[in-house]
């Protein structure tokens, strides 16, 4: 209901350290569950990016193409040739189940010990053992052509870059342009 110039004007005042709204809007959530808990025993689980399962219900399995695992589907069906990203930036992928197993975990141990404090555990692997973007695109590029999907659009050929005008380019040359034709 406000203006958008008001929006562009107050977002910055109101996010303050934070770098978007997303996490502002998460930290937000987590603040107000602090305030308001009363006595409930509460446990808060901080996934980083989810993908697809490590083990369960078996290695791969998706159940949406949303996020990381429809932009690799994507890929791997050559309509994604370029994404703009930092090959050197962690990409901080759990897999699912290994998510949903620490939910249940961490419900289980709030509810049998009762902590006094609300409990916060980050879900992550970036920490203990990086997976670099750059290091992505070559996995996920040598296992599409190893393991080609499908009725593929294109032979799988996507490239990384940071660079707003290289990743402007290669939009034109592989998205735009055969679109068009």
């Amino acid at each position: 209901w406000l203006d958008e110039s008001i929006i562009q004007d107050i977002t910055p005042k109101l996010l303050g350290a934070w770098p978007n709204t997303y996490t502002y809007t998460k930290a937000l959530s987590e603040y107000l569950i602090q305030q308001e808990k009363g006595n409930l025993n509460i446990a808060i689980i901080r996934p980083s990016i989810v993908g697809a399962s490590w083990h369960e219900p078996f290695p791969g399995w998706i159940d949406t193409f949303n996020g990381t695992s429809g932009i690799l589907i994507a890929a791997g069906k050559g309509i994604l040739r370029t994404v703009i990203a930092n090959n050197e930036a962690v990409a901080d992928v759990i897999p699912v189940d290994v998510a949903i197993n620490l939910t249940l975990a961490a419900g289980w141990y709030t509810a049998v010990h009762r902590p006094k404090t609300m409990l916060v555990f980050n879900c992550t692997t970036g920490g203990i053992n990086p997976f670099f973007w750059g290091e992505m695109e070559q996995y996920v590029m040598s296992t599409f052509k190893r393991n080609p999907l499908e009725q593929a659009f294109r032979t799988p050929n996507t490239h990384l870059t940071s660079s707003y005008l290289i990743n402007q380019y290669w939009v034109t040359v592989s998205h735009k342009a055969p679109a068009i034709l």
